[in-house]
């Protein structure tokens, strides 16, 4: 039996932890900016100093270079190239990522995003630095680690023609040759000289005395110097790091000779049989010289090969696929099911919920629900054993009781949670946090309410009132911020969720005339409750027309927004009335207790409450005297 129940409350968790781990855009907002932010600083993965964004089993691909399996493997190529690019003295071809970007568009249907980055690449060596459009698509796993991912150079091929002809004249610099200025070519002339169509591996090759480690005095145009310095860097990290059993080429000559006479290739076939495959993979060597030798060698290894256009187009490497309006689907669980209906599933699952979507169904409200139910039952558990007063008193009395102790925790609660996110009637401090905890302050307050009208034995009409009025001034204002978009809606929710947040003084003096506490004490606190509470609800209600007079008032060009204003008028002025009436049933209630004190002192005898009293008719916002007291 005990098995039994352990397995379905384990049960029941498993699906509420489940439940808790959906994602919300602004996660993968985050996701996506923790990506950026680790592309322009690239050595902080590949130093372990931040997590990676990437899950184990990733598969990305790159439009000018190939695909890439694994983590290993693609924090390489997306981090470790540029780190290496960076540490190098001399003039690179591929720039240093600069720690700023800038999001041109994004668009998210988790699990998939699509997102397009500017960032900007830094050239040291000649002070200059020059935008790049990424275009990506991701798919996020569980845990919010890219699993799959797409990316496009946007204008690459035009980014890499403008930037050689710059670096050309410091390469030549570097390399101890002279670029001929007069056949210094454009940008378009460099696009058609650098890797021609009809090129082959056995191309052009350069002047004499440019093939081999001295190239001194020669003179070069700029696609014969970019061959050359392809050659010299490739050569160079080939010599250094390809050694004994990882060795590619039989000595630097032979690999001078083999690289200056192979195309460099066009910008965007970096995934190609050509120089400038080599040249984008040399940066890698150094991290596993047995996996990338080959990749810089004669053979290409499996990335600097050939390949077929027509495959490459149509092949889907991806273990998850970025189809976002069925990524949410296993492929076994829509194997039998018709397309059709596949489709249909897809109109369920993408449904976006609004506040006021039909059939609304939110697992934390349930859960509040249960938590007011579970916490009620424990404090009647505990004035049963400990309290005598409680145990004499009516039951319709005991619960009024229980609920003065549920209101004073909970309207605490919620107030502290209203002046964490107060900065929010600044209306220009917003963060998400903020709203998150207005939102929770709202969902405290709204299923209190809901939870007393239920719990209660009776309750008096103008107590009805201010329940209804205030659950429905809740609704109405997150149903018209989900439409209209208007954030000082939140700063107008904030002041008007204080007017029921600041009344635990009258809680605690009713708990005390309850409980049998002092009459003195209680009649103190009464007294104080009574124009303390009126205080907070005149001025907080003052306050809140004229916030929304200064900043709501504004928008009066729709319909809407006027009726929005007329129900919060007439919103006010029924709590107001409702608030009123509490406020003076409070000090009655001080009033009675005082006299009863005078009563008691003047016949000598002590002051007692009839076990029918039934003086009080208690609600988070409004407190009213049943006319039948007896003292």
């Amino acid at each position: 039996m005990f098995l039994r129940h352990s397995a379905k409350l384990y049960l029941f968790f498993q699906l509420i932890t489940q439940a808790a781990a959906y994602r919300q855009p602004f996660e993968y907002i985050n996701a996506i900016e923790s990506f950026a932010n680790a592309f322009t600083n690239p050595s902080s993965v590949i130093n372990n100093s931040i997590p990676s964004p990437l899950s184990d089993d990733v598969v990305g691909r790159i439009d000018i270079t190939t695909t890439f399996v694994g983590q290993e493997l693609n924090t390489e190529y997306l981090f470790g190239l540029f780190v290496e690019s960076a540490s190098e003295n001399t003039t690179q071809l591929i720039g240093t990522p600069v720690p700023l970007f800038s999001t041109q568009s994004l668009v998210i249907e988790p699990p998939v995003v699509a997102v397009s980055l500017v960032n900007t690449l830094w050239y040291p060596t000649i002070n200059s630095s020059f935008p790049l459009q990424i275009d990506l698509f991701i798919a996020f796993d569980d845990d919010m680690k890219i699993v799959s991912y797409d990316a496009i150079l946007r204008r690459w091929s035009e980014f890499f023609n403008y930037v050689v002809p710059l670096l050309s004249p410091r390469i030549a610099q570097e390399l101890n040759v002279t670029l001929d200025e007069q056949s210094n070519l454009t940008a378009t002339e460099v696009a058609q000289s650098l890797g021609l169509l009809n090129d082959t591996v056995n191309g052009t090759a350069l002047p004499q005395g440019t093939n081999g480690t001295d190239a001194t005095n020669s003179t070069l145009n700029t696609a014969e110097l970019i061959r050359l310095k392809t050659a010299v860097d490739v050569c160079q990290m080939s010599t250094q790091y390809c050694t004994g059993e990882n060795q590619v080429y039989d000595s630097n000559d032979a690999c001078m000779e083999f690289i200056t006479q192979l195309p460099f290739g066009q910008p965007w076939a970096g995934g190609m049989d050509n120089g400038w495959c080599r040249y984008v993979h040399k940066n890698m060597v150094k991290y596993r010289p047995d996996v990338h030798c080959p990749h810089i060698g004669p053979t290409g290894g499996d990335m600097c090969i050939s390949r077929d256009y027509v495959q490459i187009t149509e092949s889907v490497p991806f273990n998850n696929t970025l189809l976002a309006f069925n990524a949410s689907f296993n492929a076994l669980d829509v194997k039998n099911v018709p397309l059709k209906n596949q489709m249909e599933l897809v109109r369920a699952e993408t449904e976006v919920v609004y506040t006021t979507t039909v059939a609304f169904y939110s697992v934390s409200c349930v859960l509040y629900m249960l938590l007011l139910y579970v916490s009620a039952k424990a404090v009647e558990f505990l004035f049963r054993h400990f309290s005598l007063s409680y145990s004499d008193m009516s039951f319709s009395n005991q619960r009024n009781t229980v609920t003065y102790v549920l209101a004073t925790f909970f309207t605490t609660v919620a107030f502290i949670l209203q002046l964490i996110s107060s900065p929010i009637l600044n209306t220009h401090s917003y963060t998400f946090t903020q709203v998150a905890l207005l939102k929770v302050a709202a969902l405290i307050i709204s299923g209190f309410y809901i939870f007393e009208l239920t719990y209660r034995v009776s309750m008096r009409w103008p107590l009805m009132t201010h329940h209804f009025c205030t659950i429905f001034a809740i609704v109405l204002l997150l149903s018209v911020l989900s439409y209209t978009r208007h954030p000082a809606l939140m700063g107008a929710g904030t002041i008007w969720l204080f007017q029921a947040t600041t009344e635990q003084s009258v809680f605690v003096g009713l708990l005390m005339y309850r409980m049998g506490f002092s009459y003195n004490m209680t009649k103190n606190v009464l007294y104080f409750a009574a124009v303390q509470s009126f205080t907070c609800k005149f001025a907080f209600a003052a306050y809140l027309l004229a916030f929304w007079a200064q900043h709501l008032v504004q928008f009066h060009t729709s319909s809407d927004d006027v009726a929005l204003s007329v129900m919060l008028v007439i919103l006010t002025v029924l709590l107001m009335c409702t608030q009123i009436y509490g406020a003076w049933a409070v000090w009655g209630l001080a009033a009675k207790v005082d006299r009863s004190m005078r009563k008691s002192s003047i016949m000598g005898a002590v002051p007692t409450r009839s076990a029918s009293d039934d003086a009080v008719s208690f609600s988070q916002s409004t407190l009213f005297l049943n006319t039948h007291t007896k003292v």
